[in-house]
């Protein structure tokens, strides 16, 4: 078991504790025998979304899908892509495995749909191991449809009901550890909002920016980067370039652009921060000024109003109260959300999320302010205290003020 454990630490940036993984197993276990689940079934179709197989168990997702069987009574069988039997499996590797009981490796890839049923069935076969009572299916955003039709198909006559509220229960609020993983993303985006103030300046490119950021980002030990640089003139339309595709924008910056970006990115560990801020060339136009302070009071109320044992919609009342009070439009897409090993989680700062908040929850809040001659918009990462939301870093929270550079 020694040697297992620092295998692992050898191989990996950060390992999850087991005292972690145990916490989550036993919640969950719980649950399903509380509704007569005898097991649950979890994909990952790709690494930048595999935030439940993830949290089963502490792999990142790869290229292709990855199926774990999650028994109420023993240990999980896991089933990816490799050479099948007679072949020893070989993904995920022997180092890795915590919870497993058994690897079961097929070589079905996505887009060849003859090779749909493949994983289906192997999971089908673990499952009538036992006789099954029913059977959970969790995160079916993130699950194929064809795992899904063919896992109907070979449990016909056993109830397979969606589960992911079960899981929910248990991921949405967050351990110490995750907690402090979290805190490891936030000085990630203070080291990289200091690389903003150096590289935005009058000649470069967003692209430029965008990636001189994710260099640092990856040498500081991330894992997933997400960058958005939203930039233009004052009133004028603004162009927009991200840091995955091939959408680029050849246009350099220039005196006076507004400069809007949006840094998410995950740490060792796979957890989130998610940091917006806006950079003015040479000076700040009165009117995002304006827009700036009224969307620095917004979250101001929508953070005081996120306290434990209300929905997310009462703080989002509050908040669209205000905006319209100002001026501005309500919140049309959404205000927050939480996060964890997926960017976005659940509770989502809607009027339909019927999930109350609870200590230790963690949420990335991100109002909008839309005066009639400028938009502003700040976003930072929270957690659930009995006052309402607090910054999870309070220095880089307290950073946020418009940026002139150049």
């Amino acid at each position: 078991m020694v040697e297992e454990i620092l295998s692992r630490e050898d191989h990996r940036r950060y390992s999850l504790s087991q005292n972690e993984l145990e916490r989550r197993w036993k919640a969950v276990r719980e649950r399903m025998a509380a509704k007569g689940i005898s097991h649950l079934v979890v994909q990952s179709q790709q690494r930048f979304v595999g935030g439940y197989w993830r949290w089963f168990t502490d792999l990142a997702g790869t290229n292709y899908h990855s199926t774990a069987v999650f028994p109420l009574d023993e240990d999980m069988t896991l089933i990816g892509h490799g050479a099948p039997a007679p072949a020893t499996p070989a993904t995920p590797p022997d180092w890795a495995m915590r919870g497993v009981k058994e690897r079961i490796n097929t070589p079905a890839f996505p887009n060849v749909w003859w090779e749909d049923a493949w994983d289906a069935e192997k999971a089908v076969e673990v499952i009538k191991r036992k006789k099954p009572n029913a059977v959970g299916l969790v995160g079916l955003g993130n699950m194929s449809a064809a795992l899904y039709e063919h896992l109907k198909k070979g449990l016909q006559g056993v109830n397979v009901i969606n589960a992911t509220d079960l899981v929910d229960e248990v991921r949405m609020v967050k351990s110490e550890e995750e907690i402090k993983l979290h805190r490891d993303a936030a000085y990630l985006h203070e080291m990289s909002l200091g690389v903003a103030r150096k590289a935005i300046r009058p000649g470069r490119t967003v692209g430029e920016v965008a990636e001189e950021i994710r260099h640092a980002q990856v040498l500081a030990g991330s894992e997933e980067q997400q960058i958005i640089i939203t930039f233009g003139q004052p009133g004028a339309a603004h162009d927009t370039q991200t840091s995955w595709g091939n959408t680029v924008v050849r246009r350099t910056l220039r005196e006076r652009d507004i400069v809007n970006i949006l840094i998410e990115s995950s740490a060792a560990g796979g957890y989130w921060y998610d940091l917006r801020r806006f950079f003015c060339i040479g000076s700040v136009p009165p009117e995002l000024q304006e827009a700036h302070a009224i969307v620095k009071e917004a979250r101001n109320i929508l953070a005081a109003n996120l306290k434990p044992g209300v929905v997310p919609g009462v703080a989002l009342e509050a908040c669209d109260a205000f905006l319209k009070s100002k001026g501005c439009p309500p919140e049309s897409r959404v205000a927050g959300h939480g996060q964890g090993l997926d960017l976005v989680e659940r509770p989502v700062i809607r009027p339909e999320e019927t999930a109350k908040l609870q200590v230790g929850m963690v949420l990335s809040m991100h109002p909008t302010a839309k005066t009639k001659y400028a938009a502003s918009s700040l976003a930072d990462t929270y957690v659930i205290e009995n006052s309402g939301a607090v910054p999870l870093y309070r220095n880089l929270y307290d950073d946020n003020d418009l940026i002139v550079v150049g």
